[in-house]
């Protein structure tokens, strides 16, 4: 569906027919990609949202809210208005590096101060809304046009093409896959600093290792979609609910939950004025917001 509608039989033609139409084109090299960097985007904002809420303890925990998204808008911003001068790889690489900076402070924010989860949530939101408007700033000092400042900061996925998601695809596997391994330390991670240390788990350095983990995942996401609120929060609650709280299990639910979430957002977004789209965040938004007022509600 879309301004270049088709027909079931055209959709399935050009899906398994390879030849040189149109709707070929439009399937293999807009619609597809689209499709396919939503899901992974939308899984590691769902792993990093369970990461982030396991080692923080904080049930308010999303990877954007708390700024590490913004970390890798910063640097995607000064590409963006002329600052740095790098392409492909190398713009996926310093996403993933600022992303990860703003994770190892925050993880240090968490070690040293004793937190509890609302202070962590306004902190965390605080440094959030600072990343988003330096990011802001900083693309519009470059006179970059107006629709690409609300991609990065609102979330779209206009501009998917398939080597961003290679670049996503192989980073999610390898972040799931350690996340896998060190599941069998979350657990004590999650019962407190003192029991995790009894039965022999170093909270602070397995800590440390889960939120680079969720600024490598963030900083993936937002170079594949800009800034998407509230699915790295609302995914590790539903997959609590369906799954279970094992950490193993909701890993594996958060990243499920993260990808249907956010594809679904997207196609929200891009039908439902169509052929206006709206950003990425702005209908994840309408959902995570009322669940994180909730969720402040209930916390003593």
């Amino acid at each position: 569906m879309g301004p270049s509608d088709s027909s079931f039989h055209e959709t399935v033609s050009a899906i398994f027919i390879s030849d040189d139409s149109v709707m070929n084109t439009i399937m293999w090299s807009i619609r597809i990609p689209r499709i396919m960097v939503s899901l992974v985007a939308g899984s590691c904002l769902g792993l990093a949202g369970a990461l982030i809420q396991i080692s923080s303890r904080s049930p308010l925990g999303d990877p954007n809210l708390f700024g590490i998204g913004g970390g890798a808008a910063i640097f995607i911003a000064a590409c963006s208005a002329g600052l740095l001068v790098l392409d492909g790889f190398w713009i996926f690489a310093g996403c993933i590096s600022f992303a990860v900076i703003v994770s190892i402070l925050l993880s240090q924010l968490i070690a040293t101060k004793d937190l509890s989860p609302i202070k962590l949530a306004i902190m965390g939101i605080a440094l959030g809304s600072l990343t988003v408007s330096i990011s802001t700033a900083v693309i519009s000092h470059g006179r970059v046009f107006s629709i690409q400042v609300i991609g990065l900061v609102a979330g779209s996925f206009a501009a998917s093409n398939w080597e961003t998601f290679y670049y996503m695809v192989a980073t999610l596997g390898i972040c799931a896959g350690v996340s896998f391994f060190l599941s069998r330390k979350f657990q004590p991670i999650m019962l407190g600093d003192t029991l995790s240390k009894s039965l022999g788990v170093n909270p602070v350095s397995t800590r440390l290792t889960a939120m680079i983990l969720v600024g490598i995942l963030t900083g993936a996401s937002v170079y594949g979609g800009g800034i998407i609120g509230f699915v790295g929060l609302i995914s590790p609650h539903l997959a609590r609910r369906l799954f279970g709280n094992f950490p193993s299990k909701l890993i594996l639910g958060s990243i499920i939950i993260g990808a249907l979430l956010t594809i679904f957002s997207d196609q929200v977004a891009r039908l439902i004025f169509a052929p206006t789209e709206l950003p990425v965040g702005m209908a994840t938004t309408i959902i995570g917001a009322p669940m994180m007022m909730y969720l402040a509600m209930r916390i003593r």
